[in-house]
């Protein structure tokens, strides 16, 4: 081979390799609670068979999924019976990939009466939910339903300023592995968000200086 083929290769596969980075799937982190608030419709669903399909309306090829219900947590009166959830074929477009017979809390949104995932949205194997994750969606009273009208502030190493009273802020998400399984943002009776249960240390929520 050439050098200049040689070199013609290389440039082909860096500029296939740069184009790939660039359409990849990329989410801002969220608590469960966002993920479920956003969400028309969240469910407990056992995977039981999938198969690739083309919709005329998506460029995307569409992965369909064929679910069976265990129980449904939000949009009751959007759907009851829910047999199928639609994903993007590839990840870079933000598909799930889901298990055949696992068990998984999914939530969606509903286009053109079908129900889309992502995987910016929920979708997590059921096993792996703490018990406080389970009650918060089971107690629509006292759970993430209740916190729909609160926002949860993400961040990162640099401060938060102006904190609304509607707020709850999630410091230096990515060393609180707990406060997602372990949290949720909640309204309380004089109009403000905090969290609960309260956390007790503050001081490891705090960002670096």
């Amino acid at each position: 081979m050439s050098p200049f083929t040689h070199t013609l290769l290389y440039c082909a596969l860096l500029l296939l390799t740069l184009k790939e980075l660039t359409e990849a799937c990329s989410c801002v982190p969220s608590h469960p609670q966002q993920l479920f608030c956003n969400a028309d419709i969240v469910v407990r669903a056992r995977v039981i068979g999938e198969k690739t399909i083309s919709i005329p309306e998506y460029f995307d090829r569409t992965i369909q999924y064929e679910i069976k219900v265990i129980k449904i947590f939000k949009g009751y009166e959007m759907t009851t019976n829910i047999q199928y959830v639609y994903t993007p074929s590839e990840s870079a477009a933000c598909g799930v990939r889901l298990e055949n017979k696992k068990e998984y809390l999914l939530g969606g949104n509903i286009y053109d009466g079908k129900v889309r995932i992502n995987l910016c949205g929920l979708h997590y194997l059921w096993e792996s939910l703490s018990a406080f994750q389970i009650k918060s969606l089971s107690q629509p009273d006292e759970g993430y339903q209740k916190g729909c009208e609160c926002k949860i502030k993400v961040c990162g190493f640099e401060t938060c300023d102006n904190i609304a009273p509607n707020e709850c802020v999630w410091r230096d998400w990515q060393k609180t592995n707990t406060l997602d399984k372990e949290h949720a943002c909640i309204k309380r009776r004089d109009g403000s968000c905090s969290w609960y249960p309260s956390i007790p240390d503050k001081s490891i929520y705090t960002s670096h200086p």
